[in-house]
């Protein structure tokens, strides 16, 4: 990723956003409508928030053509620990759809868990990286639409 940092340490992760988000307010209006609705989401960076994209799990991507165009659907879980919702990502006009290690394929699942993702814009309207545990998924599109669909968890306890 350009801006944010993820590397993996002695003791685990170290995620910081902190460069993206100081450099997000100036290059936000370039992006298409979507994804700017996306980067900029208050609760996308917030580590203890229930619309963060951390701990996300990557579950399945589906794709398609629709009138000459590309578009793919990415399925995120979530952690019933932190999350109440499941995350989907259409991605519209895709030109570009690339996941390391390569030899996974189309099954996104073995990515395991987001640390962190980074939207930025392109000459093709976004390009999208989601850094997970396990590898790196990058979608190149015209334009991309968040949706955050209500999850049961029953292994959340019932608050009280």
């Amino acid at each position: 990723m350009r801006y944010v940092s993820v590397e993996r340490t002695r003791d685990g992760m170290d995620l910081d956003p902190d460069a993206y988000l100081r450099q997000l307010p100036r290059f936000a209006e370039s992006l298409p409508e979507g994804a700017r609705r996306f980067a900029t989401d208050p609760g996308h960076y917030d580590f203890f928030g229930r619309r963060c994209v951390k701990d996300l799990k990557p579950a399945r991507l589906a794709s398609g053509e629709t009138g000459g165009s590309r578009w793919l659907e990415l399925h995120l879980r979530h952690n019933c620990w932190k999350h109440e919702e499941d995350l989907t990502i259409r991605y519209s006009g895709v030109q570009s759809l690339a996941i390391e290690p390569a030899d996974q394929g189309m099954d996104v699942a073995q990515l395991r868990d987001v640390m962190l993702d980074e939207v930025l814009p392109h000459e093709h309207g976004c390009r999208h990286e989601i850094v997970c545990l396990s590898g790196t998924l990058v979608v190149t599109s015209q334009d991309l639409a968040a949706t955050w669909l209500h999850a049961d968890c029953p292994e959340r306890e019932p608050s009280s």
